[in-house]
C-alpha cells in the first residue's frame, strides 16, 4: 500500500492507473488526513451457462 496526496494523484494520475491495474492500492491524503483508497477491481468471473443444444 502507498499514500500519496490529493495533489500527487492529480499530477500522477496515469502512473497510479497504472500501478492499481498492476494490483498496488493507494490512500489518498488531504491536509494529512487519509479521504480514499484506490485499488483494483477483483476480477471476478462470471459463469454463463451455455444454451442447451437440441
Amino acid at each position: 500500500m502507498k499514500t500519496i496526496t490529493q495533489r500527487e494523484l492529480a499530477a500522477r494520475s496515469k502512473a497510479v492507473r497504472d500501478d492499481v491495474e498492476a494490483g498496488e492500492v493507494y490512500h489518498i491524503t488531504r491536509n494529512g488526513t487519509e479521504i480514499a483508497e484506490v485499488r483494483p477491481i477483483s476480477s471476478r468471473r462470471r459463469c454463463v451457462p451455455h444454451p442447451e443444444q437440441r
